[in-house]
């Protein structure tokens, strides 16, 4: 793949604000994908593979980095793509390295771990990220996860509170993870959101059966593998029915993608990108009960 070759950001070296950028040209040549979130378990890794995946099958030039040390999900499924970023001192300085580095790839990818909500938008301010990024033509995309949790709702606000229109917004649902988002639906949050022209991303269920058989596999292989590896590596042993259950999730997925690629990448990259087809509404019958049987046969009884 050929690198970009515009230069790394520097810091402070933005020549005009980002509203007068943006002013000029909306097209954006590169974007920077993260969650920020306080908890951890909500399947943001499980995404993070899926979307990536998903660029794979778009031919998006992308890079990414992985700072969950107690997991290396993303870096394990994904290690041509992935750098895996072990844990330092400083820990604002390793992100602002990967902020910094935004303009070597038409999409930048963060799967960071638990908890680094502060961290990241630390780095943000040091480097004044948004303005940086209006400079390059680049922009950020941030994914949160709301749960009927009151501290994790309020630790969401502060995060849209803090970057506000600068960056675009996604909303995700897992409801393999997170059953219920009363708390988020007609909240203020919401509006907010919306008002930032949020897009929403529902992650498709898998079967329970095909989950827990994915699952089975990694912890007898002692890593974690991608659905695609999955679908295509025969030491997985995928049986027939997994494998149909499993395609059927990936084009469902990248159809939802698909549908958001927008907000997921540069102006460019997601003009070439099919619209999603439109599933035909199944017709219901106006047949009355029994009209399609000999009802005449039944005297012969």
């Amino acid at each position: 793949m050929s690198k970009s070759k515009e230069p790394i950001i520097q810091a402070g070296e933005s020549p005009q604000s980002a509203s007068s950028v943006e002013s000029e040209s909306k097209t954006l040549h590169h974007r920077l994908v993260l969650p920020i979130q306080t908890r951890g378990n909500l399947g943001k890794s499980t995404e993070a593979i899926a979307r990536c995946e998903w660029m794979n099958a778009r031919s998006v030039q992308w890079r990414g980095y992985d700072l969950d040390a107690s997991n290396r999900t993303l870096s394990t499924a994904l290690p041509n793509h992935v750098t895996f970023v072990p844990p330092s001192a400083e820990p604002e300085g390793q992100v602002v390295r990967i902020l910094r580095g935004v303009t070597k790839a038409e999409v930048t990818v963060v799967d960071p771990s638990a908890h680094m909500e502060q961290t990241i938008l630390r780095a943000f301010r040091m480097v004044r990220f948004p303005e940086m990024a209006a400079a390059a033509s680049a922009r950020a995309t941030v994914m949160v996860y709301p749960i009927d949790e009151i501290s994790d709702m309020d630790d969401i606000a502060r995060t849209v509170d803090a970057l506000r229109d600068t960056v675009d917004w996604i909303v995700v649902r897992n409801p393999a993870r997170i059953a219920t988002t009363r708390f988020y639906e007609r909240s203020a949050l919401e509006r907010q959101l919306g008002q930032f022209g949020a897009a929403r991303l529902d992650i498709p269920p898998l079967l329970t059966d095909t989950r827990n058989y994915l699952r089975t596999q990694e912890a007898r292989l002692g890593r974690a593998f991608s659905p695609s590896q999955a679908l295509t590596d025969s030491s997985l042993e995928l049986d027939l029915g997994h494998q149909l259950i499993l395609e059927d999730w990936l084009e469902e997925f990248f159809s939802r993608l698909d549908a958001i690629a927008s907000h997921l990448l540069p102006t460019d990259v997601a003009a070439r990108i099919p619209k999603p087809r439109e599933t035909p509404a199944i017709p219901i019958s106006d047949r009355r009960r029994g009209s399609s049987i000999n009802l005449e046969n039944d005297d012969e009884r």
